[in-house]
C-alpha cells in the first residue's frame, strides 16, 4: 500500500492538473470582479464545481484500483487528508 505521502502526492497533483484544465475559467472570474462581482462569484463556483468534476474524472480514470483503495484508505483514517481530499472531490 501506498505510503500516507505518496497517496498525498497523487492527490495534489490530481488537482494540480485539475486546476490547470480550470486555469482559464478562474481568470475570466477574477477578471469579471471590478465589473460585477456577484457574477464573478458564480464564475468562480462554476470553476470550482469544473474543477473537482477534472478531479473526480482523473482519480476514476488514471490512479490504480491499489492507489485508489489506498487513498481512499487515508480518507477514513486521517481528518486532514479528508479535509482536503473531500474539498477537492466535491460535489457530484
Amino acid at each position: 500500500m501506498l505510503s500516507r505521502d505518496e497517496a498525498y502526492q497523487l492527490i495534489v497533483e490530481l488537482n494540480e492538473d485539475a486546476h490547470n484544465l480550470c486555469y482559464d475559467d478562474w481568470v475570466e472570474a477574477d477578471n469579471m470582479e471590478d465589473e460585477d462581482p456577484d457574477r464573478a462569484e458564480e464564475m468562480r463556483e462554476e470553476a470550482s464545481y469544473n474543477q473537482a468534476a477534472e478531479f473526480r474524472e482523473a482519480f476514476q480514470s488514471t490512479l490504480s484500483p491499489e492507489q485508489q483503495e489506498a487513498i481512499l484508505h487515508y480518507t477514513k483514517v486521517d481528518e486532514d487528508f479528508a479535509e482536503e481530499f473531500n474539498m477537492w472531490w466535491g460535489e457530484e
